[in-house]
C-alpha cells in the first residue's frame, strides 16, 4: 500500500472510525519517518490500539469513498491545497470544501475574537475587516458568534472574499443561527473543514480547527479576547507556526480586553487600522 496515494486518503477520510485528528497525526508521523509503503495490516498495527484494529481494518476494506458533487475534497499533495497550511505541524491531509476553492491560493489574514463582543469590538472588527477586504486580502475566521461572524459579514458587505473554517462538517452548520450566513459564504467565499461533511460540532473540534485558521494565513488579528479564550489559543498556535500576531488594544477595566492587551504586552503588533497589518507584509505608501 502506497500511502502517498490520494485515493487511499479519501478512503481513510470516509472511515468514521478514523478521526480527523488521527488522520493528521498519522500523516505527520509518516512524513517524519518518510515511510510510505506498508501493508494495510502493518498500517493498522502501527497506528491503532489493539482493541480498535479489527474495526478499523474492516471499515477501511468496506467503506465507500466519500463523494458529494457539492463538496470538493482536497488532499494535502494536490496542487490546489493551500501552500501555507501544508507547512504546519499536523496539517490536515484532507480538507472538505464548499464554495470557491480558488480562495485557498489567495493571500489571507485571520480575524478572531470573543463571542461576548462589545460595541467597540464590533466597530473595530468592521473597520479592520472592511479595510483588509478593500486591499483584496481574504479574511479567514471561524464563523462563531461575535467577532468571527462580524468579520465574515463585514467582508461580504464589501464584496470581499472570506473563508469560514468550521468546528463541524460543512453540511452541519454551527451555530445554527449562522446557517443563512453560511449560505452567503458558499456563494461568495468558502466553507472549509477537516471533518466529514455530516459531522456535528464537538467541543474539542474548535481548538483543533484553530490551527487551520492561523495556518491558512500570513497573520492573525485578535480583536477583543479574554485572558483565557480560544482566541488566545489561536494566537499561541500562530506564533508556533511562525506567523504574525496582531491585536487591537482595549479598555483595561473590561475582562474581554485583557487578552488582547496582554498580547500587545508580549510583543503582538498593536493594530488601529488595516495599514498596521499590511505594512508588515507589503510596502505601502504613507
Amino acid at each position: 500500500m502506497d500511502l502517498k496515494q490520494r485515493n487511499i486518503w479519501l478512503k481513510f477520510a470516509s472511515c468514521k472510525s478514523i478521526s480527523a485528528k488521527k488522520r493528521a497525526v498519522i500523516w505527520q508521523k509518516l512524513t517524519e519517518a518518510d515511510h510510505w509503503e506498508m501493508t494495510m495490516e502493518t498500517f493498522v498495527e502501527a497506528f491503532f490500539q489493539m482493541d480498535k484494529r479489527a474495526q478499523v481494518l474492516s471499515e477501511i476494506e468496506t467503506t465507500e469513498v466519500f463523494f458529494d458533487e457539492d463538496i470538493t475534497p482536497i488532499w494535502i499533495l494536490d496542487d490546489n491545497y493551500p501552500v501555507l497550511l501544508r507547512e504546519i505541524y499536523e496539517a490536515p491531509p484532507i480538507l472538505f470544501c464548499k464554495g470557491d476553492i480558488a480562495l485557498l491560493q489567495k493571500q489571507a489574514i485571520a480575524i478572531v475574537g470573543t463571542r461576548q463582543m462589545s460595541e467597540y469590538g464590533r466597530k473595530a472588527c468592521v473597520k479592520i475587516a472592511s479595510e483588509l477586504a478593500a486591499h483584496k486580502l481574504t479574511i479567514v475566521s471561524g464563523m462563531a458568534i461575535g467577532i468571527d461572524t462580524t468579520a465574515h459579514k463585514a467582508t461580504l458587505n464589501k464584496k470581499g472574499a472570506t473563508i469560514a473554517v468550521l468546528g463541524s462538517g460543512v453540511n452541519k452548520i454551527y451555530p445554527r443561527k449562522n446557517e443563512l450566513l453560511a449560505k452567503e459564504i458558499v456563494k461568495e467565499g468558502l466553507l472549509l473543514s477537516e471533518y466529514l461533511p455530516d459531522e456535528e460540532a464537538r467541543r474539542w473540534y474548535f481548538p483543533e480547527r484553530n490551527r487551520i485558521i492561523s495556518g491558512l494565513t500570513m497573520g492573525t488579528v485578535i480583536i477583543e479576547a479574554a485572558e483565557r479564550s480560544g482566541s488566545l489559543i489561536t494566537a499561541d498556535i500562530a506564533l508556533e507556526q511562525n506567523r504574525q500576531v496582531f491585536a487591537v488594544p482595549g479598555n483595561i477595566f473590561i475582562d474581554t480586553w485583557k487578552g488582547t492587551n496582554y498580547l500587545i504586552q508580549e510583543g503582538a503588533k498593536l493594530v488601529m487600522s488595516a495599514n498596521n497589518i499590511i505594512e508588515e507584509f507589503f510596502q505601502i505608501k504613507p
